[in-house]
């Protein structure tokens, strides 16, 4: 679903992840956490400059249960391609 605006895209998210500059396996562990501050069906919006991102948060939404809604490809002026995904948290 890369360079596709996923629906929620225009929803304001429960929280953003900013895992812009790190490796995908750290920035999972980020989402984590987040996960257990946000309510079900909560909408998390990642920011990720690691390529990875786009075959390993699906990956982990899979084994997790998750919803993986979708990527966003953007450029940003200080860290060049970056891409945001979007991810809901499941009903339990």
């Amino acid at each position: 679903m890369s360079g596709t605006s996923p629906p929620v895209e225009a929803a304001a998210p429960a929280a953003v992840v900013d895992n812009r500059g790190m490796l995908c396996a750290q920035g999972i562990l980020r989402l984590m956490r987040t996960m257990l501050t946000i309510p079900p069906e909560g909408v998390v919006k990642v920011l990720s400059t690691d390529p990875a991102a786009e075959h390993d948060y699906p990956a982990w939404c899979r084994s997790t249960g998750h919803g993986f809604l979708g990527h966003v490809r953007e450029q940003d002026a200080t860290w060049g391609l970056l891409i945001v995904s979007y991810i809901q948290k499941r009903k339990d």
